[in-house]
């Protein structure tokens, strides 16, 4: 039995306890948050605050290997061009091993579950070994309408392979701009039946004024690379192509939504209420050098969760970091916000709530310190790091 304090534990489910007492078993499991007592024996104090394992809802744990390979603030039409050219820049091995070394990096730093985008197996061994549980989206993307079926084995076979390793995994879409309409419906259709699916929504301009106006830079895109089949322009943004006729009861993870505007909000509750918005701020920053409107999805209400993105569009897979953008851009974001945002969101968005998220009787969420925090305003700082204990 484990009995651990701080100047304020944040269950996240209840308002912060200030010198709070947090009970922990042998396995891990919370068995109470007390009030502090002169009677409690044996308590580790640690200055700061203590608050559940994050939750990092989007990341590309295989693509490691590319950190600082692509310049910053390309835009998303270059990013997307450097991408293919780079992800065999290592060999396998040295992909696995940096794939290793970033999964014991977030562990470290306090995240224990993460929505981790796949398009191949490459990580699925270190994955079973893993203090972090991981649900698995195998993503799927082309253009070309005479690659469908084989982008389909593939990505199933895949799935498949999860599935016989006991993972949490489930096939997913990319993008609106990347897939051609066949391989799009039919992976739209796969992703509705596990019930679960991630989408990379309006992380650049680009993307709303090809879909809406039929111009900008995607145009120039798809000339360039002589792209075969392209998802036609509708007159509406790019959210659309998801959600007008989405089955209501899947759980959809909107990545990015950099460049979301409130009617496409709007639009998209009306669509589902399954939705959790989940924001990548370093990485917006990192290929565009914007954003996302957060005051207006707080204002909203909306589910936010946070996530880190790949090492090919940031510099860390640290959700201190990501809570930290936040707090720096948008000063009117509360503490336990954001760290709500970042544990129980991100959980719900997963279907992992049950364990994880809160410091609830029974759960195994992990306990996060956060340091230099400034308790009097109740908000980080710049100083502020994040471990797992």
């Amino acid at each position: 039995m484990r009995k651990i304090s701080a100047d304020y534990i944040f269950p996240i489910h209840a308002k912060p306890v200030k010198n709070g007492v947090l009970t922990i078993d042998d396995d891990g499991k919370i068995v109470e948050l007390s009030a502090f007592s002169e009677n409690d024996k044996d308590i580790e104090f640690y200055a700061g605050i203590i608050c559940p394992g994050f939750v990092n809802a989007h990341c590309h744990l295989e693509l490691s290997h590319l950190k600082n390979t692509i310049p910053v603030h390309t835009g998303i039409t270059g990013f997307i061009t450097e991408i293919p050219k780079l992800r065999n820049i290592a060999d396998k091995s040295q992909q696995i091993d940096a794939a290793k070394f970033y999964d014991n990096f977030m562990y470290r730093q306090g995240i224990v579950a993460v929505g981790d985008i796949s398009n191949s197996d490459l990580t699925f061994d270190l994955k079973k070994q893993s203090k972090i549980f991981y649900h698995t989206f195998v993503e799927a993307f082309s253009c070309d309408a005479g690659e469908t079926d084989k982008i389909l084995q593939q990505n199933q076979k895949t799935v498949d392979l999860g599935k016989r390793l006991g993972f949490s995994i489930s096939p997913t879409l990319h993008a609106p701009y990347s897939m051609c309409d066949k391989l799009f419906s039919e992976m739209k259709l796969r992703a509705e039946k596990y019930g679960i699916l991630s989408y990379h929504n309006q992380e650049s301009q680009d993307e709303n004024e090809y879909f809406e106006n039929n111009s900008g830079n995607f145009l120039k895109f798809y000339s360039e690379f002589a792209i075969p089949d392209k998802p036609l322009p509708t007159g509406k943004s790019p959210v659309h192509r998801l959600l007008d006729d989405i089955d209501k009861n899947t759980k959809i993870l909107l990545v990015h939504n950099t460049f979301t505007a409130e009617n496409d909000y709007d639009f998209a509750i009306s669509a589902s209420k399954n939705i959790t918005w989940t924001l990548c701020p370093k990485s917006n920053l990192y290929i565009e050098n914007h954003l996302p409107p957060i005051e207006m999805f707080s204002r909203k209400k909306a589910k936010i969760a946070i996530g880190t993105d790949s090492l090919s569009s940031n510099t860390n897979l640290s959700m201190i970091d990501e809570l930290l953008t936040v707090s720096d851009n948008f000063r009117n974001i509360e503490l336990n916000e954001l760290l709500t945002w970042a544990t129980l969101n991100g959980a719900k968005a997963l279907g992992i709530e049950n364990k994880f998220g809160t410091f609830e009787a029974g759960k195994m969420p992990g306990t996060v310190l956060i340091d230099n925090v400034d308790t009097e305003k109740m908000m980080l700082t710049k100083k502020s790091t994040s471990q797992i204990l």
